[in-house]
């Protein structure tokens, strides 16, 4: 195994700073196996598979803010170096933060199991996602799923199969999986516990390209002043593979000449509630820019969150003129 010097050691990554697919092994400081657990609620399958495995590294995916903070605690306790934790959800994880063959296995444990039919198609382990995950696993890789749910193994299972990418066998569950929070609640409760690996024979055709992200903040330069009066309706345009979605802007009460307008940004699997910044430059001249609050991704439809606000700018009076657009598209 091949160590370097890690570029950030924080056990919670932030991936919003990140270029796409995330260099794992600058984030970990050596070339290892990594492994990807999905839903890792409190931590302590995460942390006892990298106890277990200290020459493996481990990344894990949670959208509660309450479990991530429970299993920050349990990882920073134990001083784990091999594991990093990340606040985002499943799909948009596996798609852009790994590159192709980068993980050893994905696991699942108790994923929730959507039980009425009209839900399931919000069931994580569908066939979109298997070939997903096919485009990330190395071959030979596995996607682990544990549940107490026997329709959703059956579902799982049947829309594996219909990938025709996997190989799946029941297994049975690891100590780390019987040592979970809802294992334990199962077992107490004389449920069964269903542990089932799905193996990659080969990969997907599909290749599922990830996001490409800019390097600038995008702006626009006008000439001209604003309106006294502001009115702002709901305007939604196509960009960028994506919709940007102006919803209201607020003017500053102590200078007229400055707002901020709120914008969603709505992309395959990423949506994004953004700022975008109005402010006057020198007399004369405005300038409009993404704000970084929020540690927005500066993905292609982002710049087109300026260039709608631009538009609109423009609309509202004859005597604003555009001396320049620095954004994609423009």
């Amino acid at each position: 195994m091949e160590t370097t010097t890690p570029e950030r050691s924080a056990t919670l990554l932030p991936w919003r700073r990140q270029q796409f697919p995330l260099d794992w092994r600058a984030q970990f400081g050596r070339a290892a196996p990594l492994h990807l657990e999905i839903g890792f609620g409190d931590g302590r399958y995460t942390a006892a598979r990298a106890a277990t495995c200290p020459e493996e590294d481990f990344v894990g995916l949670e959208i509660s803010m309450a479990s991530l903070q429970r299993a920050l605690r349990r990882i920073r306790q134990a001083e784990l170096p091999n594991v990093r934790l990340i606040k985002l959800g499943a799909e948009f994880a596996v798609r852009h933060l790994f590159a192709p063959q980068a993980l050893a296995t994905i696991t699942v444990n108790f994923p929730d199991p959507w039980p009425k039919e009209r839900h399931q198609r919000n069931r994580l382990l569908n066939r979109r996602f298997f070939r997903l995950a096919a485009s990330r696993l190395a071959v030979g890789g596995a996607v682990l799923l544990a549940t107490d749910h026997p329709d959703y193994l059956a579902f799982a299972r049947a829309e594996a199969t219909v990938t025709g990418l996997y190989l799946s066998r029941e297994a049975e569950p690891t100590p780390e999986v019987l040592k979970t929070k809802y294992a334990l609640k199962w077992q107490a409760q004389g449920k069964p516990l269903f542990y089932h690996i799905f193996t990659l024979l080969h990969p997907p055709l599909e290749t599922f390209e990830p996001l490409e992200r800019s390097e600038t903040m995008p702006q626009a330069l006008l000439s001209g002043t604003l309106p006294d009066t502001l009115t702002i309706d709901k305007l939604v345009i196509p960009y960028g593979g994506g919709y940007v979605i102006l919803h209201e802007a607020l003017q500053s009460l102590s200078d007229p000449q400055r707002l901020l307008v709120r914008v969603t940004v709505d992309e395959p699997d990423l949506q994004q509630q953004l700022l975008v910044e109005v402010r006057r430059r020198v007399p004369g001249e405005l300038i409009v820019k993404l704000s970084p609050f929020g540690d927005p991704v500066v993905t292609e439809a982002a710049h087109g969150a300026v260039h709608a606000v631009t538009e609109w700018l423009l609309t509202l009076s004859t005597e604003l003129r555009v001396v320049s657009r620095a954004y994609r598209g423009s």
